[in-house]
């Protein structure tokens, strides 16, 4: 979905790029408490919500953003910092991925505007999932590529390991694998359902010994009258 601008004769929107479904247009906007920023964002056709804070072109909202990453760094008095960066003209910039000397980045973004970084490892877990709903296997590879490109060289564990997966997925497609069969037994679980998961498989057992220790007295106590 490419961005639509305005041809509004009466100037009523809001979005400087004339971006028609900026977020900033939105009745129950997000990013309401974003930091107004006096530098990129003063710049006319410039909008921190929208624009790209490297390349200043606008970001589409393509299979849920998949393309773009937004600092959510809390900046000056609870207010986040909001700009957003293709990543894409991160990872040229050596401002996203892996990068070493100074920059020291690992499998992270760094933001120009406030110097915040941003894990990149949720991000590439996001494109993974939402590669599971695309048909188009062009789309699909362009989507896993991505995160090849901001998760290849990390020394993180959980990023090797979902590079790892990601490659898998990608060699299959190569070989002509269908895009159901690709990802059957690649299935990926979010992080944060595992400590449910395993909470409940914990109970379950807890429950089977308390189960098992109850029929145990039973059967010991009607022992015990019988004699």
């Amino acid at each position: 979905m490419q961005p639509l601008l305005s041809d509004s004769p009466f100037g009523a929107i809001t979005c400087k790029a004339g971006n028609r479904i900026c977020s900033s247009l939105t009745a129950e906007n997000p990013l309401t408490g974003t930091r107004f920023c006096d530098l990129c964002c003063s710049e006319p056709g410039f909008c921190g919500d929208c624009c790209c804070i490297l390349c200043r072109k606008l970001i589409t909202l393509d299979y849920d953003g998949y393309s773009y990453i937004r600092c959510e760094a809390t900046v000056v008095d609870g207010h986040i910092c909001g700009h957003v960066s293709h990543l894409e003209c991160a990872l040229r910039a050596y401002m996203a991925g892996t990068v070493g000397g100074s920059i020291n980045l690992d499998a992270e973004y760094l933001c120009r505007y406030c110097d915040s970084r941003t894990d990149l490892v949720p991000h590439a877990l996001k494109l993974l999932n939402i590669c599971t709903s695309v048909a188009s296997y062009a789309d699909i590879e362009k989507i896993l590529n991505v995160g090849i490109c901001i998760l290849r060289g990390s020394q993180k564990s959980s990023a090797k390991e979902l590079l790892h997966r990601i490659e898998s997925i990608n060699a299959k497609l190569m070989k002509g694998v269908s895009i159901q069969d690709a990802f059957k037994k690649e299935s990926c679980v979010d992080s944060t359902v595992l400590p449910v998961v395993h909470k409940y498989q914990k109970h379950l057992v807890q429950t089977k010994l308390q189960y098992d220790k109850k029929i145990k007295l039973e059967s010991l106590g009607k022992s015990m009258k019988e004699e």
